[in-house]
């Protein structure tokens, strides 16, 4: 594969781990580790790879609804700058 785009998404957990999910974060956290390792070894085959965290559980008619992660996520597909976006209500 060449000058193409690998989006991943993740969870918060990543980035503040919870005892009481400690299971669950070790997923979010292996994920995102996959992604900036996925970046930095294949950005120079002109491969985009880039990881969406999302700090917050995913409900319609919320700021986490699953409309606003797709425009999110096709927002990091047409720009590819960012390895990571952190996807949180501000």
């Amino acid at each position: 594969m060449e000058n193409g785009t690998i989006l991943l998404t993740g969870g918060g957990l990543a980035l503040h781990p919870f005892a009481d999910y400690a299971s669950l974060a070790i997923g979010k956290a292996g994920i995102r580790n996959l992604a900036y390792s996925l970046h930095q070894e294949l950005s120079p085959k002109g491969i985009y790879v880039g990881t969406l965290t999302i700090k917050g559980f995913v409900q319609e008619r919320t700021y986490f609804s699953a409309e606003n992660i797709a425009n999110a996520l096709y927002s990091m597909y047409e720009n590819q700058t960012e390895t990571e976006i952190i996807f949180e209500e501000k």
